[in-house]
């Protein structure tokens, strides 16, 4: 419906597709930094005073945002206009040139992007976990087994995700007792679980053991049962990482480091570092999902936002399962296609 009704506004009357897209932005920026002044405001959005006075004094007289001292704020008509009307934005960014472009040229399941580059702002890297979690959610059946990595980004989604009535069960997809407690895989498959009504699973287990520990583990009971439902989930959500900013967040050695930067590692998903080429160059020794696992899943949900990690998505790409559903900034989706 949403692509339709698209089609047809941007035949017979496209400036109001321009339209939506500038007061959406507006109403976006003053949910996130409200109250918040009209200089200020003019800033973040790049619009002068003059401009965005016009637009402020409409949107007031649609009741969509409430002006006093403090500043402007938007009004509960604003944020439920905001709510219905993220479908059609989502649809909106889904069909330009860039992600029909990535499709053509890439062949995966679906690309959805958002504008800018999100290492310049906290409000586009909360912008792709929402962006994920509408997505994720209308994907979900009665009966779906999610495998959840961890990471920052994932750690958001829970924010944007509202309660289902289908019957869910979140899996954490690896081991990760050496990350920061509120990025571990354990608390986000815990935190989506809570957003949805759902149900999750705990694997305590570290994200980097010996071979010998390694076996021991995979023998307890609990552990076999978290492989297992692992192996057979229907979805992977996971986040894409720059290999030494992700290395270092686990606290791996020097010498670790030194193989990883010998070897040309740019990457790393899932526990997996991998190369330019999309090469492997160093797994993680860990227990949940494994590489071989993906082929099967109905969709492999993968978010990487800012230029920082552009060279890790575009060898990411490589070896990235055709059922993978990338969400990214416009930042990484030229980059990809300029490559």
């Amino acid at each position: 419906m949403w692509q339709k009704l698209l089609d047809i506004q941007k035949r017979i009357a496209p400036e109001v597709v321009l339209e939506l897209q500038k007061r959406s932005s507006i109403l976006k920026q003053i949910e996130a930094h409200q109250p918040i002044g009209r200089r200020t405001l003019s800033r973040k959005l790049n619009m002068t005073e003059r401009v965005l006075r016009k637009e402020v004094d409409s949107l007031y007289a649609l009741g969509l945002i409430d002006i006093d001292k403090k500043g402007i704020s938007i009004s509960q008509s604003g944020i439920e206009v905001l709510r219905d009307l993220s479908p059609y934005m989502t649809t909106l960014d889904r069909r330009t040139d860039l992600a029909r472009r990535l499709r053509d040229k890439y062949g995966l399941q679906d690309f959805f992007i958002i504008r800018g580059d999100a290492d310049e702002s906290p409000e586009l890297q909360q912008e792709l976990a929402k962006l994920m979690a509408e997505e994720f959610q209308k994907m979900l059946f009665n009966g779906a087994v999610i495998s959840v990595t961890g990471g920052s980004t994932m750690a958001n989604v829970g924010k944007y995700l509202h309660p289902a009535d289908e019957k869910l069960l979140f899996v954490p997809a690896r081991g990760g007792l050496g990350e920061e407690l509120g990025n571990q895989a354990n608390s986000i498959a815990s935190r989506l679980a809570s957003a949805t009504g759902g149900e999750h699973k705990v694997l305590y287990a570290p994200d980097n053991v010996g071979e010998s520990a390694l076996e021991s583990l995979k023998a307890e009971p609990s552990v076999k049962e978290i492989a297992e439902l692992n192996r057979q989930s229907h979805y992977v959500i996971h986040g894409i990482g720059e290999a030494f900013t992700m290395a270092e967040r686990r606290n791996v050695d020097d010498e670790t480091l030194a193989g990883l930067k010998d070897s040309g590692a740019v990457g790393e998903a899932f526990g997996y570092y991998f190369d330019k080429e999309g090469d492997i160059v160093r797994k993680v020794k860990t227990i949940g999902l494994q590489l071989e696992d993906l082929e099967s899943k109905k969709a492999i949900l993968a978010v990487a936002g800012g230029s920082s990690k552009k060279e890790a998505v575009r060898a990411y790409m490589k070896m990235a399962p055709r059922n993978t559903v990338l969400f990214i900034d416009e930042t990484i989706a030229e980059f990809l296609l300029d490559s």
